[in-house]
């Protein structure tokens, strides 16, 4: 089986997606399956081009020329999509026919290229959908619902996803919203696999004497409420610094932010407005010091803006679990991450807004170890359980199985059957 993996993103970058495909198409390999990687040549901040192409762990990566402005701005960002989607094709028209091409959503809509060039090249296409578009941004004001340009973008996305050969989504309440999008109740298409962290990353760090992240940044004595990550618009993050203000005279509860993104600057000048004391931010730390630095942490935040849910599901969840810490959840309360830590009683679900329920959830923990380490515990077995990535690996394999199987002229007939109904 050759499959190749459509995303701007891929190792060496650091931004989500890049991790988790880079993971996938290593177990891919070591599972007998030839891999390419076709992404952009930039990274996700920006910054010096990447070889055109390379060779990593088994996995042929071949890059497409694209601007490199990086996320600082909007016209950089169009910037950097427009030409990756252009270079994209070219490259995905001229590389060696694959027999499934997975395409992402980074950025949003090259699945149109997969599924253009793929039907020219009779190539099978599975579209991952990480994030639902243009939903997220009308859900964000980014995009106004009955912009033409919105309707116009909405039209292409499902008719992307109505001609895929399968659809993945990361879990039951984007499947719900999927297939509300597209028009198949009960869709056999639409199949779940929730993302990932690897175990190895985590195993035997508790047994370590010294935790250097924690020694570095001199946390010895602090309780850490951790964000690690993406510092995006999806997220939610007033409640979390209206909490930090509350609590500003409890100095053993630190609260840390490791990361960049979009809201940075608003996170910086809320801490200054108020000289908040007891926030700190840290960049992106290296991969390899992940076990390290989320294991500083004894309160570990995931946070989704409201009115979200189904349309993003924040992935660094899965690493959270892995490391065998509480999860404790800022958001939109119909959120599968909010289902997940209900379910396996691993943390808490607070809605966005209620910083001082917030404020009061982290003061009972910092104050009755024994219940976090319950709830730590509890963390580690849903992770074991259920979100492993040897499981979401199999999955795929399933799913792409599924694909090879399906009757592609079948699959045209229905695409075209829907797209006459719809509206």
């Amino acid at each position: 089986m050759r499959v190749l993996i459509l995303n701007q993103f891929f190792y060496p970058d650091h931004s989500a997606t890049s991790q988790l495909m880079t993971d996938l198409a290593e177990s891919l390999v070591e599972q007998g399956v030839e891999v390419t990687a076709l992404s952009s040549r930039s990274l996700y901040q920006g910054g010096r081009p990447l070889p055109a192409r390379e060779e990593f762990r088994g996995v042929h990566i071949e890059r497409a020329w694209a601007t490199s402005f990086g996320k600082g701005s909007l016209a950089g960002r169009l910037s950097d999509y427009l030409s990756f989607f252009i270079g994209a094709t070219w490259r995905l028209a001229r590389t060696s026919r694959p027999d499934i091409v997975l395409a992402l959503t980074t950025p949003p809509l090259i699945g149109l290229v997969a599924i253009v060039v793929g039907r020219l090249r009779g190539t099978r296409t599975v579209a991952l959908v990480q994030d639902v578009y243009p939903d997220v941004a009308v859900a964000l004001g980014t995009l106004s619902k009955g912009n033409p340009a919105t309707r116009l973008l909405d039209y292409l996305s499902r008719f992307s996803l109505r001609r895929a050969d399968r659809i993945i989504v990361l879990g039951d309440c984007m499947r719900e919203q999927i297939i509300k999008k597209i028009g198949e109740p009960n869709s056999s298409r639409v199949d779940v696999i929730r993302n990932w962290a690897d175990a190895n990353q985590f195993d035997n760090a508790d047994e370590e004497e010294v935790n250097p992240f924690v020694a570095e940044h001199r946390l010895e004595n602090r309780f850490v409420v951790l964000f690690s990550g993406n510092l995006g618009r999806v997220n939610e993050f007033r409640t979390v610094l209206e909490a930090a203000r509350s609590l500003r005279e409890r100095r053993e509860i630190l609260f840390l932010f490791i990361g960049e993104g979009a809201q940075k600057s608003e996170i910086e000048d809320f801490v200054a407005r108020h000289h908040l004391e007891n926030v700190r931010l840290l960049p992106y730390q290296p991969r390899t010091q992940l076990r390290y630095s989320l294991r500083a942490g004894h309160a570990l935040l995931v946070t989704l803006r409201e009115g979200l849910a189904g349309l993003s599901v924040p992935s660094k969840a899965y690493a959270i679990l892995a490391a065998g810490r509480a999860l404790l959840y800022v958001g939109d309360g119909e959120s599968d991450v909010a289902r997940m830590v209900q379910e396996h009683g691993c943390g808490a679900v607070v809605a966005a807004g209620e910083s001082e329920r917030l404020a009061q959830v982290i003061e009972s923990w910092a104050d009755d170890r024994a219940e976090l380490e319950d709830m730590n515990r509890a963390a580690r077995a849903a992770f074991e359980k259920s979100f492993e990535r040897g499981q979401a690996v199999r999955a795929y394999l399933k799913t792409f199985e599924r694909c090879l199987k399906n009757d592609s002229r079948d699959m045209l007939n229905e695409a075209a059957r829907l797209e006459e109904n719809s509206p």
